[in-house]
């Protein structure tokens, strides 16, 4: 019994921590986009300055 429920904490907590990890990930990906999106905004500005 106790065996088991151990088991399935493990399990439980494996599986928060990818989620944690996917939502990270997925926080780092909105970031990154954020940044390519900006940084051509600002290149189209320069650009326009010219």
């Amino acid at each position: 019994m106790t065996r088991e429920l151990m088991k399935n904490a493990k399990e439980r907590t494996d599986l928060s921590s990818e989620l944690e990890q996917d939502l990270e990930d997925l926080g780092l990906q909105r970031r990154m986009k954020q940044l390519d999106l900006e940084s051509k905004l600002l290149k189209n500005q320069k650009d326009e300055l010219v």
